[in-house]
């Protein structure tokens, strides 16, 4: 380093320079900041350089950097350097403050100002007069702190963009950038120049020319305008307050106190308002951070109004107009200044009662403090309040400081943080869920609440985090000391709320008790319980998080995976912790080998935890866990393909069917080699799902390479297909021990989604199949027991067909029970499938309850849904039971086009699907009279059933073949067909059919 006095270069890190003994600070940590950066350039130095003598010229710049340094540190600002003839400097560094901006506006202006009074002197001399350019731009920049030596003071774009505003602005124009004007906001006054096109910058950058500023008051900057949201309770404190007084005749100091934005200010001039609306004489003043006059300035304007009023004594009058009411100093004494000002209120206080309002007392000095207790002390019987209005940390500032008494002033509840937000934003009723967004954000603080509002975005969200809110709650922290501020940090990378045990792990220090009770005390955080803490704000977090360097992010996140790791931290949170450690330092420059492996770490516990969350059905949560670790990865990752196949399986049953189409295809492809076998047989097998007619080939061929694997998942899967098959061709006993195997594979891979398929299979094969339906009731009741106790999944889809045969029993409102409850199951799972095969659940026991109408609406949705799907076997089996209800309700052509459907898109050998739809057809040409086409399908329909285990299927075709004989006149055979159904359906136990049948009628 170098050492700031004589600039000699020190090796290592010493205390002291060992060259001229200066003591020398430690390096200061890397920290990103807001800041507000300006440039001031003379216009035309050049020809100025031509004209004067090289002595003359130096004398000039002299004085003209002296002049505008000066005003730059009047405002707070740090000059950084000057460069040739131009000046640099920021605001915020070493010291941020919350009004940097503000400050950084008007030194600009001042400093026009300045150079004015200056051209009136070189003018006289020397016949010139200078002209600047300044440009100011506000934005992130990371800094040390330090502004000396070698070592850049700041560093961001947004030095950059300061320097090319400077660069485009005219003589004696100040530009502003627009995160600038949008923090100086009503307080300047300007015109929009923009869009400029700035160098290095790829889009235009909209800037304003800064023409003055306004007063600094709060009503200018604030939304004052908007109607006041309830503050009942502290507003009746302070009346009853102020009747204690006035009633008892003595003088108090009450402290109204509260977080920044929390609305101190407007509740103070309200209550004031209407103190004066009852013959109080009121007075109001404001402690400003920095500013023109002395440091009672504030009470000086707080009584500047009053010392008129009567007839004061003329010498403590005299007294106040040569010092305090002057220039808000004590002069001559402070001892004397109290007393004149107590003089005056005493009289004042004789004839009415008065009330002192003191805005902003966090940032009055000593003497302010000093002078009102003087006041309360001796004005004991004089009716007087004073209100002293003042952020939370004044009490920890100066904690001797004790008023009569303190008010605090709590945020907004939830409810009227929603009004307060509507009132701001003018949104209308239907958007309630922003409202809850933006309350929920601002967690109560009005202020907070106006700039999210203000940062509404084209699509109704708030972007980002306010600068405004940034500022506010930086410049707290930046007071912070640093093993303060360095213990906060570390809390950020946890959580909202931390333990001890967890700050400790990522401190990497001992005992953090004293500084989480320094911290807590300031309202940083909050004690939870005797171990946990939570932030007291989740801005406060965000802000201190994204005040960190990412370095040192990077660090703080990889401790704390570590530590994780070693406990039982779980895969999500020990790859998420990895995955912000890579990315802070992935976005520091190009990936060394250490940023390598945590990417590669952090891809493998993502997927590994995203691969859980699937097989636990928690469909929204492994997506995004899935897709995280594929992103990870990237194409070019030997893991990529395995990982971004359960990606796209989790999309398509999230109902983004396209995407996780196009993603299985592409893994498909680059699947290649025998590393990758199970991977494209995973993929293949998934795809089949939108072709029927090939999954029991495909499903056949991946059982082997699964096997060889000891692929659990896999042949779960596989086999399930093998006996949805045998479904298809109603052979449904056969399919018992398939889905057995099946099952006993996905206990042993512990897949929730796959162990539920096969549990639904199983109670579909109870309903369809030759087991009479009170055994069937029993056996689903028996599958539910065994395995839907704590698997919501299973419990939703074996729910379906057992509401199906408590409808065939003709138990309806016990099948809807059954059914809304399997539907509350699938809205909490967000399985997009439920939406279309639900519905045709649903119109089954409609249907069995004579509800038609119903039933069509509820398959006209679920065939809609199953072709946005893309799911050709759920449209089938939609679009056939269209057909049969369309025809029940008498509609043959709507009957006609839906068993067209359901034919097309069927397997060939599916006699499960093809029967029904046959004799839906025979029906459909009977009516219109084509005899011999109808008899051929119905034969065709009996032939099909036939080969099926399936009475519900024979039954079926028998009824519908009766109803085609009959329309044929045919009635003897009619008849036969009919208690040949009635027979199937008692078999079956099947009550409402049999009685259908029995009735020669469905």
């Amino acid at each position: 380093m170098r050492c700031p006095s004589c600039l000699a270069e020190t090796p290592g890190l010493p205390r002291f320079c060992p060259s001229c003994g200066t003591r020398l600070a430690a390096p200061a940590a890397e920290v990103r900041k807001i800041v507000t950066v300006v440039f001031c350039d003379l216009a035309e130095s050049t020809a100025l350089s031509e004209r004067l003598d090289p002595e003359s010229l130096r004398a000039v710049l002299i004085r003209y950097f002296t002049l505008m340094r000066d005003q730059l540190a009047w405002h707070g600002g740090t000059v950084e350097k000057f460069i040739g003839d131009a000046v640099m400097a920021v605001f915020g560094v070493p010291e941020l403050h919350e009004d940097d901006a503000l400050r950084a506006a008007r030194a600009a202006v001042d400093m026009r100002a300045a150079l004015e009074r200056l051209n009136d002197d070189l003018e006289r001399d020397l016949g010139i007069r200078l002209s600047a350019r300044i440009g100011v731009n506000t934005g992130e920049v990371v800094t040390s702190g330090h502004a000396h030596g070698d070592q850049a003071l700041v560093a961001g774009e947004a030095v950059n963009a300061a320097a090319r505003l400077q660069q485009l602005a005219g003589p004696g124009e100040i530009l502003l950038g627009p995160e600038t004007w949008r923090l100086v906001g009503p307080s300047a006054v300007g015109v929009a120049v923009g869009p400029l096109e700035l160098r290095g910058k790829r889009r235009p950058v909209l800037s304003w020319r800064l023409d003055s500023m306004r007063s600094d008051d709060p009503a200018v900057s604030r939304r004052f305008d908007v109607p006041f949201v309830d503050r009942r309770e502290p507003l009746d404190e302070l009346d009853r307050t102020l009747d204690e007084i006035i009633s008892r005749r003595d003088c108090r100091i009450v402290t109204l106190h509260g977080e920044a934005g929390v609305g101190k200010t407007r509740l103070a001039r309200l209550w004031a308002e209407r103190a004066g609306q009852r013959g109080v004489l009121v007075g109001s003043g404001r402690c400003r951070p920095y500013g023109a006059g002395g440091t009672l300035l504030g009470v000086a304007d707080a009584v500047r109004d009053l010392v008129t009023v009567g007839t004061p004594d003329p010498e403590a009058l005299a007294v106040l107009r040569d010092g305090l009411l002057k220039d808000g100093t004590p002069n001559p004494s402070q001892q004397e200044t109290s007393w004149a000002l107590r003089s005056v209120l005493e009289s004042l206080g004789r004839s009415t009662y008065v009330l002192i309002v003191l805005d902003d007392v966090q940032w009055a000095d000593g003497p302010v403090f000093d002078m009102l207790g003087d006041l309360a002390e001796e004005l004991r019987d004089t009716a007087m309040m004073v209100l002293c209005v003042a952020r939370s940390d004044l009490f920890d500032r100066l904690p001797d400081w004790q008023p009569a008494s303190r008010l605090p002033l709590p945020r907004l509840g939830p409810a009227d943080s929603r009004l307060l937000v509507s009132e701001l934003a003018e949104v209308t009723a239907h958007d309630g869920a922003l409202l809850e967004r933006i309350a929920e954000r601002a967690e109560g603080n009005p202020l907070h609440l106006e700039q999210l509002v203000a940062m509404l975005g084209d699509d109704g969200e708030p972007h980002g985090l306010p600068l405004t809110v940034r500022a506010l709650i930086a410049a707290r922290v930046d007071r912070l000391g640093h093993d303060a501020r360095a213990m906060l940090e570390c809390a950020t990378v946890v959580g909202r709320e931390f333990s001890v045990e967890e700050l400790r792990a990522v401190s990497g220090t001992g005992e953090p008790g004293e500084l989480l009770e320094e911290l807590g005390r300031k309202s940083f955080v909050e004690h939870r319980t005797e171990a946990t803490f939570r932030f007291a704000s989740g801005l406060i977090q965000e802000v201190v998080y994204n005040g960190m360097a990412k370095r040192r992010r990077a660090e703080l996140h990889e401790r704390f995976a570590g530590w994780l790791a070693e406990g039982e931290g779980g895969d999500e949170a020990v790859g998420t912790h990895l995955e912000r450690a890579y990315r802070h330092r992935a976005d520091l420059g190009p990936p060394d080998d250490h940023t390598v492996r945590l990417r590669g770490e952090a891809a493998a516990r993502l997927s590994g935890a995203g691969t859980l969350a699937l097989r636990r059905s928690d469909l929204s949560r492994a997506e995004k866990l899935l897709s995280r670790g594929a992103e990870l990865l990237g194409p070019a990752h030997p893991g990529w393909p395995q990982v971004s196949g359960r990606v796209a399986e989790t999309a398509i049953a999230l109902g983004d069917v396209e995407r996780g189409r196009l993603l299985l295809t592409e893994v498909l492809e680059r699947a290649t080699g025998d590393a990758d076998a199970l991977v494209a047989a995973h993929a293949s097998l998934y795809l089949s799902h939108f072709d029927p007619a090939g999954s029991f080939e495909i499903a056949r061929r991946a059982i082997p390479v699964f096997e060889v694997a000891g692929d659990d998942l896999g042949l779960a899967r596989a086999w399930t297909l093998v006996a949805q098959e045998a479904q298809g061709r109603g052979r449904f006993a056969e399919t018992r021990g398939m889905l057995q195997r099946a099952l006993g594979h996905a206990v042993r891979s512990d897949a929730e989604l796959e162990r539920a398929t096969i549990l639904g299979n199983m109670a579909a094969s109870l309903w369809l199949g030759p087991e009479p339906a009170p055994v069937a009731i029993s056996q689903c009741h028996g599958l539910l027991a065994a395995h839907g106790r704590d698997r919501g999944t299973v419990r939703a889809v074996v729910r379906c067909p057992l509401a199906v045969l408590l409808a065939t029993r003709g138990r309806f409102d016990e099948a809807r029970a059954t059914l809304a409850a399997a539907g509350q199951s699938f809205a909490d799972l967000r399985h997009a499938y439920a939406d279309a095969f639900m519905p045709i659940f649903s119109a089954a026991v409609e249907s069995l309850a004579g509800r038609w109408d119903v039933a069509e609406e509820l398959l006209l949705r679920a065939c809609a849904r199953a072709e946005a799907l893309g799911d050709a076997q759920l449209l089938v089996t939609a679009s056939r039971d269209l057909a049969g209800t369309l025809l029940r309700r008498g509609d043959l052509a709507g009957a006609e086009r839906w068993a067209g459907v359901a034919l097309e898109g069927s397997p060939g050998d599916a006699p499960m699907n093809t029967a029904e739809l046959h004799a839906i057809r025979a029906e459909v040409l009977a009516a219109r009279g084509a005899e011999d086409s109808s008899r051929e399908l119905m034969d065709l329909a009996l032939r099909e059933a036939g080969g099926t285990d399936s009475p519900a299927c024979r039954a079926t075709v028998l009824l519908g073949n009766a109803r085609s004989l009959a329309l044929l006149g045919a009635y003897e055979e009619s008849g036969a067909a009919a208690r040949g159904a009635a027979a199937e359906f008692a078999a079956k136990g099947h009550l409402v059919g049999k009685g259908w049948a029995s009735a020669g009628r469905r």
